[in-house]
């Protein structure tokens, strides 16, 4: 139910709208439906000193059903330069997803200018390319998330590998009433590493991603997100996405995810 948000809250319960759905299953949420949900989770636990998420795992344990579902959160390790905490996604009283995100103090302060970083060009930006186009053709995906996010890809073609440069933009807010915030907008947008650079044929093999981790360099500062993905998979249906993840200022995350991959034939 609902357009105008993927999930809305109802007590102490998150209830997913159908924007939250995936692509493989009608039944069963999108990993980045699953992603952001955890990280708002993540950002909700006081930490003692100014702190942001470093590294993000997402390990979803289960099929998480597009059904009304609890979280819980646990502080793991508490400090004032380290805090990890784990979020747990709950259908009743099983646990579905999981997720643990390491937190790191900021403020340091130290002038980097008199070193040399690695390299990382931006991607063409948005709208520069005369023929954008989305994850796969629309007709193919079922209603769900993929059809409230935006894509513009600059680089690559659809189940053409790499290169693959692709920026997207989640175009309602995360949960109804709340502004999206800049680390949910990126761990939504960041599952989308495990499709952008797959070269094979949509209609024919489903690849999905059982986990995901994010390492957050900077928090984004602008809606479009940029991911510039590769994806290589073995004969025996074992595969692994990894890509950098910009905002229009420049590099901002780094993700990496391990597929099972399957023919639509055997799934």
């Amino acid at each position: 139910m609902g357009d105008d948000a993927i999930f809305y809250l109802d007590g102490d319960t998150v209830v997913p709208t159908l924007n939250a759905q995936g692509p493989w299953d009608s039944g069963v949420q999108h990993g980045g439906a699953v992603a952001g949900l955890l990280a708002r989770a993540v950002e909700q636990v006081p930490t003692p000193v100014p702190m942001r998420v470093a590294r993000f795992t997402l390990d979803m344990l289960r099929r998480v059903p597009v059904k009304p579902l609890t979280i819980s959160t646990e502080v793991l390790r508490a400090g004032k330069r380290i805090q990890t905490v784990r979020a747990d996604l709950h259908d009743d009283e099983v646990l579905v997803a999981s997720a643990v995100a390491v937190s790191v103090r900021t403020g340091a302060g130290f002038d980097l200018a008199p070193y040399r970083q690695p390299e990382a060009p931006l991607p063409p930006p948005p709208d520069s390319s005369d023929r954008p186009i989305g994850l796969a053709p629309r007709a193919q995906i079922p209603d769900g998330f993929p059809h409230v996010v935006e894509f513009d890809r600059v680089a690559g073609g659809v189940s053409g590998g790499t290169p693959s440069k692709t920026w997207v933009r989640l175009s309602v807010p995360f949960l109804r009433g709340e502004e999206t915030s800049p680390l949910v907008n990126l761990l939504a947008m960041s599952d989308f590493t495990s499709g952008m650079a797959s070269f094979l044929p949509y209609d024919q093999y489903v690849s999905i991603n059982p986990d995901l981790t994010i390492h957050v360099l900077r928090y984004p500062t602008s809606e479009h997100i940029g991911i510039d993905a590769e994806t290589w998979v073995d004969a025996d249906g074992i595969g692994q996405s990894r890509a950098r993840l910009y905002d229009e200022t420049g590099l901002c995350a780094l993700s990496a995810a391990s597929l099972f991959v399957e023919t639509r034939s055997n799934y």
